[in-house]
């Protein structure tokens, strides 16, 4: 009884820790868009502001692997970053200018994305069996819905004021008391002592040995390119749901309501990817997941009726939990026991790092290109590029990947694990 009160509270300590570690990034995420095209930053500056978070996670394993393996104790530096990052987003929240915000912005970002790896490393120390992180993760999504909700209703009270100045940009505020509360809650965490152990932060380089593997070198190839069009959706989908010339026309309320959307679908989807991969295999799973967003795009193209562009924000359910969770599961299984943490390290690294940096300079580049003189955005012209970069992409995935290799490297990888 005492073990099972023990493991209890371990499990609600852990799961307040994601939660607040993901309503910090989403109290901003999405709505920071509306703030700086409400301050006049032109596409290409608001993608850069964005892309401070791909250059966070380029940097954060070094950052994190240091910390973890010789420094502190864990939980001691995720509450000092969070306590700095939290005065990084108070500092932003004032800024009028491109220069001040994208600084703000990136040192909050170096400060935030070593802490993600951190928490997870906190969890994974402390609930005892692995198989049981999902069920602490999801409280991180949760924490995403929770926040966007609260701002949705902060934002929808502001917006029936009269002659009020836009509230959009208070998202930062939110998001820096709440990573000041974060940090304030890591201290409560339990000790999470560094191992001293001189491993490499780059360890996850020992992977690139398995791109030796083609359907491991297919995944990572497709990962990388798929994560190209992410910023499309998470840098203008709010610009283009609240834009009222050719947009949407939706209020800041409910266009960051209707956003959130896809963190409801995803965990509702996430309960159903292991049924999808015992009946349709990795393959074909992987490829739905490519598939559901030239879909979504393809709806925003169309722009009407309002419902169905809404309604079209669920597919991420399926984008996020067949395609960037069923790769994490695929990767897993075709690592050996000893470099599967280097080997998730390394596909983070190519898709949150690399992929979404290139897919930040992109968008906001493509995002200009197609603006109309007279005001607003040829929508249509602009969610193109992302549809046809995820069709080639859901193309060359199921050409290439092989499901009966995949199955047997697998099986083998897991009966060596068993006999070693």
């Amino acid at each position: 009884m005492e073990n099972q009160r023990t493991e209890l509270g371990a499990y609600v300590r852990l799961s307040g820790m994601m939660f607040l570690q993901f309503a910090i990034w989403g109290a901003w995420a999405v709505l920071i868009a509306g703030h700086m095209q409400n301050l006049g930053f032109t596409g290409k500056q608001i993608s850069y502001v964005f892309g401070t978070t791909a250059i966070g996670s380029i940097i954060s394993p070094i950052i994190a692997g240091w910390v973890a393996d010789r420094l502190m104790p864990a939980q001691v530096f995720a509450a000092i970053s969070h306590l700095l990052g939290g005065v990084c987003l108070l500092f932003a929240w004032k800024q009028t200018t491109f220069p001040m915000m994208w600084g703000a912005i990136f040192l909050h970002a170096v400060l935030y994305m070593p802490t993600i790896a951190l928490t997870n490393a906190i969890a994974f120390h402390h609930m005892g069996q692995s198989d049981k992180f999902g069920n602490i993760r999801v409280f991180g999504t949760l924490g995403w819905i929770a926040i966007s909700w609260i701002l949705s209703g902060y934002l929808w009270f502001w917006e029936k004021q009269e002659a009020t100045l836009p509230r959009v940009g208070d998202c930062l505020l939110f998001g820096a008391i709440l990573s000041f509360i974060m940090g304030a809650y890591c201290l409560t965490l339990p000790n999470t002592p560094p191992s001293k152990e001189a491993k490499n932060p780059y360890a996850f380089l020992e992977a690139f040995s398995l791109i030796s593997n083609r359907n491991f070198a297919v995944l990572l190839i497709i990962s990388f390119v798929v994560a190209i069009e992410l910023p499309f959706y998470y840098n203008l989908t709010y610009l283009f749901l609240t834009e009222a010339e050719h947009g949407v026309g939706l209020a800041g309320s409910s266009a960051n309501w209707a956003m959130s959307l896809g963190q409801v679908a995803e965990v509702l989807l996430m309960l159903l990817l292991f049924p999808c991969l015992r009946k349709f295999g990795m393959r074909f799973t992987i490829f739905l997941g490519i598939l559901a967003w030239p879909v979504r795009y393809a709806i925003f193209a169309i722009g009407q009726p309002v419902w169905l562009v809404i309604s079209a924000q669920t597919l991420h359910g399926i984008c996020y939990s067949f395609f960037f969770v069923g790769g994490m599961i695929a990767v897993e299984r075709l690592s050996s026991k000893d470099i599967r943490a280097s080997s998730q390290a390394l596909l983070l690294f190519v898709t949150n790092g690399f992929g979404m940096l290139v897919g930040h300079i992109v968008s906001g580049r493509v995002h200009d290109y197609f603006a109309y003189a007279e005001g607003g955005h040829a929508w249509a012209k602009i969610f193109m590029v992302p549809i046809v970069v995820t069709v080639l992409a859901a193309i060359a995935f199921i050409a290439l990947f092989n499901e009966q290799k995949y199955q047997a490297d697998a099986d083998a990888i897991e009966q060596n694990t068993v006999n070693a």
